[in-house]
């Protein structure tokens, strides 16, 4: 059944593409960790992305590639549809496939999401999520704002909060990012940036540092 709503709700996006403009962009970076929620999933690593939208639907695939051993490959697949639920407030309801590939056939879990994004000047949004396979239910809110540095580039700040409750047990985590992003070309950009991140009941404080290019088409 979780498998199923998986492959609906991805089946259901790709159903907009036959009238559809398409947009897109593919990314690539470097990250000197990767924090999920709070915990450290990997040190050193690569990251990449492709993103497609096509009217209010959109398709992704994100990908962290450790540098440094003892830590698995993951997959995520994604996909959803946006809209306006009223003046300034837009909806977001999709899911997430998240594959290890190195972990064995178990290991894969299939997320629910939706969320309220506020067309306001720090941009709030408001994310409940659901993993069927865990049985894991988070809560988050982020705020971000960007400011011009000149015609090129900005500095971009975030910060987000959240909560998770998994098996009777629950945690919260918090954390901000900051980055220059300059832009290359009319499609492209580059990145450089630091993030942090703490929590309660597990999470450790952790800073980093990451890096990366972004083109669109």
């Amino acid at each position: 059944m979780k498998k199923l709503i998986a492959i609906l709700t991805i089946l259901a996006a790709l159903s907009s593409l036959r009238a559809a403009d398409i947009n897109g962009s593919v990314s690539v970076g470097y990250e000197s960790q990767y924090i999920f929620r709070g915990f450290k999933l990997a040190d050193e690593s690569m990251v990449a992305s492709v993103d497609l939208e096509f009217d209010s639907a959109y398709l992704g695939l994100w990908t962290n590639q450790p540098i440094v051993g003892g830590y698995d490959n993951e997959f995520d697949f994604y996909g959803g549809f946006g809209f306006d639920v009223g003046e300034g407030i837009s909806m977001d309801v999709g899911g997430t496939v998240y594959y290890y590939p190195e972990s064995g056939p178990n290991s894969d879990t299939f997320e629910l999401f939706t969320g309220f994004v506020f067309e306001t000047e720090l941009s709030p949004s408001v994310y409940v999520y659901y993993d069927l396979d865990l049985e894991a239910l988070t809560l988050e809110g982020s705020v971000g704002h960007s400011f011009e540095l000149d015609d090129n580039a900005t500095f971009d700040v975030a910060a987000f909060m959240g909560w998770v409750d998994v098996e009777g047990a629950s945690y919260s985590y918090f954390g901000a990012s900051a980055d220059v992003v300059y832009s290359i070309s009319d499609n492209s950009s580059g990145y450089i940036g630091l993030r942090a991140t703490d929590g309660s009941n597990g999470p450790d404080g952790e800073i980093w540092g990451g890096a990366g290019l972004t083109v669109g088409f």
